[in-house]
């Protein structure tokens, strides 16, 4: 009898690995309250799900931006401010901290595992508060720009883009074995980055047609770019680096959604 409950306790707990990995994403990457304790071991077998969770975290800053926009009449630039702040402090201020790690890691003088030690140091210097002024500085610049018909449209692709270049930058980077980056880096490689960049690049016609193909693309550039440069400058990909590439990829995808309006609206 003991046997038979303890059976049924399991079954009603038991989560399947994708779901319980998804689970563990939305618990990292957001302040939903999942409640659910998951290793980055569980969380690397669902990592190809982390740019649908920035669709996700996308539709709540959206529903912020209609609210403000369209309902109480605001306009772009405090929208832009809100929005972007919300962003930022939904997802847990993670990746905020990440490009603020990079940016102190790059400022020193030394070889890569100089540079290493001080990324993973918890202070904060001169270099990490530059590094993220410029890029909440242009972000917010860029998303007070778009145009207000299509605001919605194009927070839902931002967010989208910071996560799918979160994951693009753990492809071709050298493994970090100290940190999130190895593991996570195991639910991923180029076939599967290949055939993401196919399927969202749909997705991203179907939210905002062309420009919202070339914003995909663009993370995707962002991404291996800022892989290429964390292996020349700190020898691997570190959790901090897909972090910033969250936050880099933001802006970038903004900034190529109007050149894209520019030329093709």
């Amino acid at each position: 009898m003991d046997n038979l409950e303890q059976n049924v306790n399991e079954s009603k707990t038991y989560v399947h690995p994708t779901l319980n990995g998804l689970l563990g994403i939305i618990s990292f990457s957001t302040r939903i309250p999942v409640n659910r304790m998951v290793t980055i071991e569980e969380m690397a077998s669902s990592v190809v799900l982390w740019p649908y969770v920035g669709i996700l975290i996308g539709v709540f800053a959206a529903l912020l931006s209609y609210i403000l926009l369209f309902i109480l009449g605001l306009n772009t630039m405090i929208t832009a401010a809100i929005v972007y702040a919300f962003s930022i402090w939904f997802t847990g201020f993670n990746h905020t901290d990440g490009v603020m790690d990079m940016g102190d890691g790059l400022m020193v003088h030394g070889d890569a595992e100089k540079r290493l030690n001080v990324m993973r140091d918890s202070s904060v210097g001169t270099g990490g508060i530059a590094t993220f002024f410029i890029v909440a500085s242009i972000t917010l610049a860029a998303l007070a720009s778009i145009p207000s018909m299509l605001f919605i449209q194009s927070v839902l692709i931002m967010e989208f883009c910071a996560k799918f270049s979160m994951i693009t930058s753990m492809v071709i980077g050298n493994d970090d074995t100290h940190g999130i980056g190895r593991l996570v880096k195991s639910g991923i490689n180029s076939k599967i980055l290949l055939v993401l960049v196919i399927i969202n690049s749909a997705i991203g016609y179907l939210i905002l047609g062309i420009p919202g193909v070339c914003a995909i693309i663009a993370s995707v550039c962002t991404g291996l770019y800022l892989a290429h440069m964390a292996d020349n400058k700190f020898g691997c990909v570190t959790g901090d680096i897909m972090g910033a590439s969250s936050e880099i990829a933001r802006a970038v995808s903004l900034i190529v959604l109007l050149i894209a309006f520019n030329f093709l609206i």
